[in-house]
């Protein structure tokens, strides 16, 4: 039950329309755009809610296999970002393809790092094959 409460407010501060709300609110629009005016705190923003975003996908199906994991976990990552950019892009009148393209490849990009990561961490777990084995 908190997976999916964490899940919900993570969503929500995902797909929450916070570039739109700096427009119609001057105190909330001077916060918002000295935290998010630079390139690097807008990548480091969509980086860690996208690997949460993953991580926390991946903690549903812990009995998947680790290329499993890595599929579904791309997969929720890809449908959240593009909804995420839709919902940036109308509600603030922005079509710009290459920042679209840019977010969807940082997002993908850290959505990768806890499944690999979780693959890695298998690897150490399994046991190795010593040499009376082969």
């Amino acid at each position: 039950m908190k997976k999916r409460i964490v899940l919900i407010i993570l969503l929500l501060g995902i797909l929450f329309p916070f570039a739109a709300m700096a427009r119609g609110s001057g105190s909330y629009a001077t916060v918002f755009n000295r935290v998010f005016d630079s390139l690097a705190a807008h990548i480091l923003m969509h980086a860690a809610l996208f690997a949460a975003l993953s991580w926390l996908a991946m903690s549903f199906v812990p009995k998947k296999t680790p290329g499993q994991k890595i599929l579904i976990s791309l997969a929720c990552v890809l449908v959240v970002a593009l909804a995420q950019e839709t919902i940036q892009a109308v509600s603030v009148t922005y079509f710009g393809w290459q920042g679209i393209l840019a977010d969807l490849g940082v997002d993908l990009g850290a959505g990768m790092i806890p499944p690999l990561i979780n693959l890695l961490i298998q690897r150490k777990k399994r046991p190795s094959a010593s040499p009376t084995d082969i």
